[in-house]
């Protein structure tokens, strides 16, 4: 398929494509290819099956280390 730009250099795809659609761009010698692509799932954070407990959460210090430190010494 054979494209001619129009004056303001613009093309006409054959395939319609939809504001905000990412398109890729090679170019082979004299020839230029378009591919567009799709776009990513947004993802989501898993949520727990139970609902946490606040009493719980609230006895635990969140900001404190997890584990025992393994020395007595300091950070410096």
């Amino acid at each position: 398929m054979i494209l001619t730009a129009d004056n303001k250099r613009r093309v006409v795809l054959p395939k319609p494509v939809k504001a905000g659609d990412a398109l890729e761009v090679t170019t082979t010698g004299e020839r230029i290819v378009l591919h567009i692509l799709k776009k990513a799932e947004p993802t989501v954070p898993p949520l727990a099956r139970k609902a946490l407990k606040l009493g719980a959460a609230a006895l635990q210090e969140l900001d404190g280390p997890v584990f025992p430190p393994i020395s007595d010494e300091s950070p410096a």
